[in-house]
């Protein structure tokens, strides 16, 4: 979100210029562009939504992993060590305490941060590098606990699994809050803007005592869309597009 109106206005007139089609990558079923971008009707017949894009399935997580657990990850790690801190010290205090609970660590995640992370696992508790079968992880999972980056949410919707969203926020920055909040008002998650381990012991229980709910209507096949619509923008009239659909 930006506060600057004459920004928008610009913005929107160089779209008009220069721009035959804007992509918007989402779904108004979820939330419409002019719900961030106010000049969004100046360019309505410009904006086509491509839907969201999903990860594509992955190979199965061996045997057992995943299955029944609490999956907490961070995406690259930056600045989710506070939320891993937060779920050790919340595991206890939550219905899923009996739960086998996986933290998975992002690669930017400091080496010091991940050392004490490692030492303060109890027993019960798996800590390890992010996984590229994590979509898989979380279809067999109890519960996803993660911050509310994009492609991490994608993962926990295909999954249809139950989860906990705590999202990033610093000054400026409201994506992730925003995310998570239109997503807990339509009950398909949990959100949580608290690492406090009660409060989030408390947002881990209520998620566990719902079923999962997937998200009818929302689009999540973005990357064949854009696809179509390109090879459609680029079919000269009457012919066919030089493109093929896979591109």
């Amino acid at each position: 979100e930006k506060d600057d109106p004459d920004r928008h206005e610009a913005v929107a007139a160089a779209a008009r210029r220069w721009f035959d089609l804007v992509l918007v990558h989402g779904d108004p079923a979820l939330i419409p562009f002019d719900a961030t971008f106010p000049a969004a009707p100046r360019i309505d017949d410009r904006l086509r939504y491509t839907g969201y894009v999903a990860a594509v399935q992955t190979a199965e997580p061996p045997a057992g992993d995943g299955d029944d657990e609490v999956v907490v990850s961070v995406g690259g790690g930056a600045v989710g060590a506070p939320l891993l801190r937060a779920a050790l010290a919340a595991r206890p205090l939550s219905r899923a305490a009996d739960a086998r609970w996986r933290l998975l660590l992002g690669a930017d995640l400091p080496a010091a941060a991940v050392e004490a992370i490692r030492r303060g696992a109890p027993a019960g508790v798996v800590v390890e590098s992010a996984r590229a079968d994590f979509p898989g992880l979380l279809r067999r999972c109890r519960l996803s606990i993660s911050q509310a980056g994009y492609n991490t949410v994608m993962d926990v919707l295909a999954a249809d699994c139950r989860a906990v969203l705590v999202p990033f926020a610093a000054p400026g920055e409201t994506e992730q809050r925003r995310r998570a909040r239109l997503l807990a008002a339509k009950e398909a998650v949990v959100t949580v803007e608290s690492l406090e381990p009660h409060t989030l012991a408390g947002a881990i229980d209520a998620a566990l005592a719902r079923p999962p709910r997937r998200l009818h209507g929302v689009s999540m096949d973005g990357a064949a869309r854009t696809a179509r619509l390109l090879c459609e923008a680029t079919s000269p009239p009457g012919g066919r597009s030089k493109l093929r659909s896979g591109a």
